[in-house]
């Protein structure tokens, strides 16, 4: 039984649930040879398209997209260009793509707009992007939406809103933020929002609850889903899969399906207590297999002295590792007895300011073009 209705006379209901596609970030100012733009950039053009891909090839009945299209709010003209031809693919193959906003593409200030405003005049696109409650009804589908809200007040407005008609076959509810439900999931970033549980938030039982904002794939509940990103943003996620969500809601079916990613690996962190130099490039010579190949690697040394640090040549290190996409070098230093550590991450001047950039949050300054003149102004510097 669904709802109430036996299974055996559902409308047959198949959904593809994904999300933090993050079109648009880049960093590592590395260039892809093919398309000439930053290759992270690319790869996480790529992980869209392998899901829009699917989608075109499993011809679901719905779409559902559960926020963080864009990395910014102002995102640019390439990532909205790629974001249009995969919508425009969906659209024409006739298949409804809901969509929600999250909190990296919800702008600060309403009055400046917002790219949804154009999104959703695709046929076939539904988009909830204005801090409030939207219910689309497609088919026999009440698709229930609460994008982020800049403002507390407006969630739980939204949250309060929500109504099952009980005329819907399948009622889903389609959101984004940090879960503090049975257990919490949260990305740490400082406009995130909290989902209570919605089911006992708002006293109706949904077929499905597709979530979005943490970027690992987790089944809550049985129907209770975050599908995960479709690409990493940091070595935070190091160990994650990407992919999506494959749901048939009127066989109570719920499967996640991985897509291709870069890889990204953190090695086991290296002790270097009472370790020399030489000691250490051994140690680390043993670590840089060839299965790194083109990987984002993350190598961590740890309880290293002060006198041993200024000694490592970085070079050879980098030299070890040549054949890894990228390596990030975190040292955590032990000053005397003392148990504490500080940590840092070293690499080049362009590749730091990115990475700060990236943390930056600049309201509604154009971002791009900001980290664009800097990267401008340190390749000047470094030619003189």
């Amino acid at each position: 039984m669904v709802n109430g209705i036996d299974s055996k006379i559902l409308t047959p209901m198949k959904l593809i649930h994904f999300s933090d596609t993050h079109l648009g970030f880049s960093d590592y100012s590395k260039i892809d040879p093919s398309t000439g733009i930053n290759q992270r950039e690319q790869d996480f053009y790529n992980a869209w398209q392998a899901v829009i891909h699917a989608i075109l090839e499993i011809k679901p009945d719905v779409v559902l997209h559960a926020g963080d299209l864009f990395h910014t709010t102002r995102p640019t003209n390439r990532a909205i260009a790629v974001a249009m031809e995969g919508i425009q693919q969906i659209s024409d193959a006739g298949i409804p793509l809901v969509l929600i906003s999250g909190n990296h593409s919800t702008p600060k200030i309403k009055a400046t707009g917002s790219i949804f405003e154009a999104i959703s005049l695709f046929p076939n696109v539904y988009a909830a992007f204005s801090s409030r409650y939207e219910k689309f009804s497609i088919r026999e589908l009440d698709v229930h939406c609460v994008p982020h809200c800049a403002l507390t007040e407006e969630l739980e407005q939204a949250f309060a809103n929500i109504q099952l008609a009980g005329t819907a076959q399948h009622n889903v509810l389609l959101t984004h933020g940090a879960w503090t439900g049975t257990r919490e999931f949260s990305m740490g970033e400082f406009n995130e929002q909290y989902i209570p549980h919605p089911e006992l938030q708002t006293g109706s039982a949904f077929d499905y609850i597709a979530l979005g904002h943490y970027h690992k794939h987790i089944a809550i509940e049985k129907h209770i889903v975050y599908a995960g990103s479709t690409e990493r943003t940091s070595f935070n996620e190091a160990g994650y899969t990407s992919g999506f969500m494959y749901v048939d809601l009127s066989e109570s079916s719920f499967q996640y399906i991985p897509i291709p990613s870069r890889p990204m690996i953190k090695l086991p962190p290296l002790d270097c207590t009472d370790l020399t130099v030489a000691d250490i490039f051994t140690r680390l010579e043993k670590m840089a297999t060839s299965d790194l190949e083109q990987s984002l690697v993350s190598v961590e040394l740890n309880n290293i002295n002060h006198d041993t640090l200024i000694a490592i040549d970085w070079r050879q290190i980098d030299q070890m590792f040549s054949h890894v996409f990228y390596l990030e070098k975190v040292v955590r230093q032990r000053f005397g007895k003392a148990e504490h550590a500080i940590s840092t991450s070293m690499d080049s001047l362009p590749v730091e300011f990115e990475r700060y950039m990236e943390r930056l949050e600049l309201g509604d300054l154009d971002k791009t073009r900001l980290k664009s003149l800097g990267l401008a102004y340190f390749a000047d510097a470094l030619e003189i």
